[in-house]
Formats: C-alpha cells, structure tokens, sequence
C-alpha cells in the first residue's frame, strides 16, 4: 500500500495539471528513491537513457544506444523524483512496462 501511495504522489508531481500536486509536499516520504526488488534485478530487463518527455501514462526515453523508446507506468511503478533531460535507469518487463525508474547521478 505505501509503494501505491508513494507511486500516486509521484505520478501527481509530474503531472501538476492532474490537481493532486499539492499533496506532494505534505508526503514526508517524497525523498526516498525508488529500489528495484531483488526480483526485477534478476528478472526485468535495464534501460538506461535520456528522459525525453512525458506523455500521459506514456514516458519517452533515449536509451544510451540511441533507440526511442514509449516506456509504460502507472500506479505500480515506483518513481524517482524526475524530470525531463534526467539520465534515467528503468527497470521494465518484457512490454515495456516500467516497474521501478531511477534517476542517475551524472
């Protein structure tokens, strides 16, 4: 349940239209980073890129070789804090499905 909740509020901070944003910062867990469990590690395949933009449900990522890939989430992704331009690592199944995204350090 947290996880779900934690997701929610990350969802609500990159869409500020949604009306939720607010909530954000009265979340006292708003700076823990999102981990992958040990099962996505073993299991799920890695991307590494360029977040290029956010569409919907829908984010947009240059991956280190160059590709464009449409990335999936949504209310089980956990998510890092992120932005457009963030190097990202994302955790995701074999459709594309992001289940955990960090930000990486440059």
């Amino acid at each position: 349940m947290i996880n779900f909740t934690l997701s929610m509020l990350t969802l609500a901070l990159l869409w500020p239209g949604t009306g939720i944003g607010s909530v954000w910062a009265a979340d006292p867990m708003s700076d823990k980073e999102a981990k992958p469990t040990l099962g996505e590690r073993i299991t799920e395949g890695t991307i590494r890129g360029t977040l290029m933009r956010v569409e919907g449900e829908y984010f947009w990522v240059k991956d280190n070789v160059g590709r464009d890939l449409r990335l999936h989430v949504d209310q089980s992704t956990k998510l890092d804090k992120v932005a457009v331009g963030d190097k990202i690592k994302a955790y995701v199944t074999d459709e594309l499905h992001i289940t955990t995204l960090q930000r990486e350090s440059d």
